[in-house]
């Protein structure tokens, strides 16, 4: 860290020697004008120096949300110091940092793991997301009555029982300065690919000292967000928040700040963040040690004192309380008889001491360079002559009671956050859904989440924490006798869950008579071998035929793939999968669209293909199955083929024949005959592509789609690993990607076909990266 530079004040100085030196005429806001049009007696007790650098957003002192100057500089000089490559003022607080940083990282329907114990800043995050929350519970210390944090060891469970958890949350320090293993921690989740966020609201000064817990940066998180006004010396709301690495997007991270900070964020804040940094890189590592040696020698003392105890180290155990931060002085006078409230009232309204808080057992001071030693006398002195005053009373005892386990999530929090909320007796909210927080105290975390399911334990446990005398808060009725609740038909459900794809490789070829795509999926497995942990390889059942059967080859095979592979797609869809089937010839989707339309009745079909697939045995050229895939699946044809669909056919209206060069005679027949929706390639070209997926939407009225996609509605130049080419055009992988990205727009996705590789003609590889690419894409859209 150069010295020379960290001495720097971008914003403070020119709002002090260049803006308020000059004695600018403010034609601006705000309206007080330089603390003339303020209040007299406000004015007087402020003082004229904080209004002469109240501005608002113009060149001279640059602006938050788009820095050039001043604040971006100043910003680079944080990063620096705070062990980040990229860092962002916050002049809202922690809380609206740590939204934006939810909302940045994990987007609706998508599984963000977090101890139970958070802040609400991160409940309120999830909500803003619209993402779904997956608890841990931390590592409670019975003794002092409080959650410390989450283990690496929850950690590593949790991600083993939601692989696809699309981050993680941890806490680094607690509010009572407790530090988890947070290297190890990153460890774990990075292990997933996935970005570690941390709230380090109470940690802003452990880099600068070796005798502290990593900070998040050094333990090699991907984000934090830091209080800078808790721990060090910048004024209240002022934050920051620091990245590294590419697990998070910076732009994104910036647009989601931007879109949750005012739009006139207070430049004396700003220069309080300013010269805060300055002071901690060119004096941190001093005032940090003054800070720690005095809460040490505080922690000695008030231990020495009858009735009261402060715990340090000796709570640590190498896991969920890897290390502690001494300058969080916790006390608890349970031995006097005295909750921590009580002794909080005491506090104040006897010696006119402000703790930071109080819990069932506790008291939390907070220590940091701005105290001095005659402070640390008072309070002592106070603590003293407590102790004299209550030492012949009865010990508190430990009414500490172990938790339930953590109830169903019955709605992700945004839906309950947005659900009408109906007050009912607490003794008749069995089975229902909660409409609000109720926390036990100790430890202080939820035993319910809005949204979540009351269980009769639940209410039971709740029910002894209040006969017991311990503190059950956060409800609306504080003597616990009603509780808001969600009813069923008040319940609101926002479709936002990202539905899990299930992979089915189908090596079948007979559909089409032709060698090559039964090698299909050992193919893709050859050349991406990642895909064998993800693919299930549907077993092949070849059936002895009739080959004078010559409009229908292969039928018996056909129908057996065909049943084995609806059996399967309807398990999987009604298990609430989205099965994707990968093939093989394009016969492969009368199984597939057969095993969807047995569990759901209404939806339509998408045939991306340069074929029309309409063919029945009477207008077959060929006789090849492959070519009687959609015809069979509206009901059209050979009844041995048409049973397969056991009566669940696609109404034709429902059907849409996207991209087609080559069509039969017979299919246009069907298609006139049946009025099915249809758009040639050339037609597509000639309206573009845009106005032709609107017209898709206009004409497909329904709510839930199959996409069926053929490798060789693709340009044959490009994509010639196929079954059947077709010259003449065909998309590119751009537009093939953007007729998805529409379709999962502004349909639900039952079911996906990708159908035709074939490794035998793919002599540029160009097909199986195309399979490759699909298969990443269906992973990461909703």
């Amino acid at each position: 860290m150069e010295r020379e530079r960290q001495s720097k004040t971008p914003i403070f100085t020119v709002l002090k020697d260049v803006y308020a030196k000059r004695e600018v005429l403010p034609f601006h806001v705000p309206g007080h004008k330089n603390g003339k049009g303020a209040e007299k007696e406000f004015y007087e007790f402020i003082g004229e120096n904080p209004f002469k650098i109240d501005v608002t957003i113009f060149d001279l002192v640059d602006g938050l949300h788009n820095p050039k100057s001043h604040i971006k500089e100043a910003q680079e000089l944080a990063a620096e110091a705070f062990g980040a490559e990229r860092t962002l003022f916050c002049v809202h607080g922690t809380s609206g940092a740590i939204q934006a940083m939810v909302m940045s990282c994990v987007k609706a329907g998508e599984k963000i793991i977090v101890p139970r114990n958070t802040h609400k800043s991160v409940n309120a995050g999830i909500i803003l997301s619209g993402c779904i929350p997956i608890y841990m519970q931390p590592d409670i210390d019975n003794e002092n009555g409080i959650a410390h944090g989450v283990t690496p060891r929850t950690v590593e469970k949790t991600l083993e029982q939601h692989p696809d958890a699309a981050a993680v949350l941890v806490i680094n320090p607690t509010y009572y300065g407790v530090s988890t293993d947070l290297e190890k921690i990153a460890e774990i989740v990075h292990s997933y690919d996935i970005p570690l966020l941390v709230d380090e609201a109470h940690g802003p000064h452990l880099i600068f000292s070796d005798k502290l817990a990593k900070s998040a940066m050094e333990a090699g998180a991907d984000i934090c967000c830091q209080s800078t006004h808790k721990l060090t010396g910048a004024l209240t709301q002022g934050s920051m928040m620091h990245m590294q690495g590419k697990r998070v997007d910076f732009n994104h991270v910036k647009q989601c700040l931007s879109l949750l900070q005012t739009t006139s964020p207070s430049y004396i804040l700003l220069a309080s963040l300013d010269t805060t940094r300055k002071q901690l890189a060119l004096e941190g590592e001093k005032l940090v040690s003054y800070s720690i040696s005095l809460a040490e020698n505080f922690r000695d003392r008030v231990n020495k004192i009858p009735g009261f105890y402060c715990f340090g180290k000796e709570v640590l155990d190498g896991k969920g309380r890897y290390s502690f931060d001494p300058t969080k002085v916790t006390v608890t006078a349970k031995g006097l008889g005295l909750h921590g409230w009580e002794l909080d009232t005491l506090l104040i309204e006897k010696y006119n001491i402000q703790v930071e808080l109080s819990d069932f057992y506790n008291v939390l001071f907070i220590v940091t360079y701005g105290d001095r030693e005659k402070d640390i006398d008072k309070v002592i002195e106070a603590l003293e002559d407590i102790s004299k005053t209550y030492f012949d009373s009865s010990n508190l005892g430990k009414e500490f009671k172990d938790m339930p386990e953590i109830p169903e999530m019955v709605q992700i929090p945004r839906e309950s956050f947005f659900s009408k909320k109906t007050k009912k007796s607490i003794d008749e909210c069995v089975n229902e859904i909660s409409g609000e927080f109720i926390f036990a105290y100790p430890p202080g975390i939820p035993v319910l989440v809005p949204g979540e399911r009351i269980t009769e334990e639940m209410l039971h446990y709740i029910f002894e924490l209040r006969d017991s005398g311990l503190s059950v808060q956060g409800m609306e009725d504080p003597k616990l006798e009603t509780l808001n609740i969600i009813t069923e038909d008040d319940a609101m459900y926002i479709y936002v869950e990202k539905m899990n794809n299930f992979f089915i490789g189908v090596p079948f070829n007979l559909g089409c008579s032709r060698t090559g795509s039964e090698f299909a999926i050992d193919y893709l497995f050859q050349a991406y071998p990642d895909y064998k942990n993800e693919v299930e390889v549907q077993t092949i059942e070849l059936m002895e035929e009739d080959f004078t059967e010559k409009k229908l080859k292969f039928l018996n095979s056909t129908i057996a793939m065909s049943e084995s592979l609806r059996n399967r797609v309807s398990e999987l869809v009604d298990n609430g999968y989205r099965p994707v089937t990968i093939g093989g010839d394009h016969s492969i989707s009368i199984g597939s669209i057969s095993g969807v339309t047995s569990i759901k009745k209404d939806i339509g079909v998408i045939w991306i293909d340069a074929h029309g697939d309409l063919n029945t045995a009477a207008t077959t050229p060929s006789g090849n199955i492959h070519g009687m895939s959609l015809a069979v699946a509206i009901g059209e044809g050979d009844t041995r083929l048409t049973s397969i669909m056991n009566g669940n056919y696609v109404l034709p209206e429902n059907v849409f024949l996207f991209g087609a060069r080559d069509l039969d005679p017979g299919e246009l027949s069907l298609i006139k005959e049946k009025n099915i929706n249809c758009l040639t390639y050339d037609e597509i070209v000639e309206m573009g592509l845009e106005n032709a997926l609107n017209f898709v939407k206009e004409k497909l009225g329904v709510e839930e789609i199959h996409i069926s996609f053929d490798l060789d509605s693709m340009d044959a130049e490009k994509i010639f690993g196929v079954n059947t080419h077709v010259e003449n055009g065909g998309f590119d992988k751009a537009e093939v990607l953007g007729v998805f990205q529409f379709l999962y727009e502004n349909y639900k996705i039952s079911s996906v076909d990708i159908t035709e590789l074939n490794p035998l003609t793919d002599n540029n590889g160009k097909a199986v990266e195309m399979v490759s690419d699909m298969i990443e894409y269906l992973n990461n859209v909703y």
